[in-house]
């Protein structure tokens, strides 16, 4: 018997959403058109998540083109912080939006929120969805953790007399093949070697863990 096997990568935003669905308390606001909220489906029927991605579109469509979309964007955003509250929030562009070029990243600036607000620039027709989540967790490490790592060549401290070595688990995220089950395992292994775990993201993270990791 001969097994061919088809698989699909999608564009980089995929790639954010599972990141921003992983963690908790972060929101995504991705201006988009009506037709890219395609993406929803990818996490309530084919991951079988109970709750819909933690993401705004902005949903324009073809007639909001003559007008300003970028008002339209602003609006999302800012709806999106008064309704979910969260503790950061990443903005950027889907594939179709990236072409009327709003710069979703300065928009959002221009709003002053309250919270970390994490602008992605995602290539989209240049990069695709493994990259994408890559970047996505890279710029929000960047963000959040960067101001609080210590410089370049401080010294580590010596572990307390008595502290069991802990270790981090980075690169777990929504919509990835048997992470879930990956954590729990590589987590009971880690125990049973005394090793403690101190932060699992993005999968479970919350951005305050990301700020510590450093």
């Amino acid at each position: 018997m001969q097994l061919t096997v088809w698989t699909y990568e999608g564009p980089p935003h995929v790639g954010a959403m599972r990141v921003a669905t992983a963690m908790e308390g972060m929101h995504y606001v991705l201006h988009a058109p009506q037709g890219d909220t395609y993406a929803d489906l990818l996490f309530t029927m084919i991951e079988r998540r109970s709750k819909r991605p933690p993401v705004t579109y902005t949903t324009f469509q073809a007639r909001d083109l003559g007008g300003d979309t970028a008002e339209l964007f602003k609006n999302a955003a800012r709806d999106a912080y008064e309704r979910f509250r969260p503790a950061a929030m990443i903005v950027g562009a889907s594939c179709t939006a990236e072409l009327i070029q709003d710069d979703p990243g300065g928009l959002a600036k221009a709003l002053d929120l309250p919270v970390p607000v994490i602008p992605l620039e995602l290539p989209s027709y240049q990069k695709k969805e493994n990259w994408g989540a890559a970047e996505t967790f890279y710029r929000i490490v960047r963000t959040l953790a960067g101001p609080h790592a210590p410089a370049p060549g401080t010294a580590r401290p010596a572990r307390e007399p008595g502290r069991r070595p802990r270790c981090n688990i980075l690169g777990p995220t929504a919509l990835g093949f048997r992470h879930r089950d990956d954590i729990r395992e590589i987590t009971g292994l880690l125990a049973r070697l005394g090793i403690d775990v101190s932060v699992v993201a993005p999968m479970g993270g919350a951005p305050a863990d990301i700020a510590r990791l450093g």
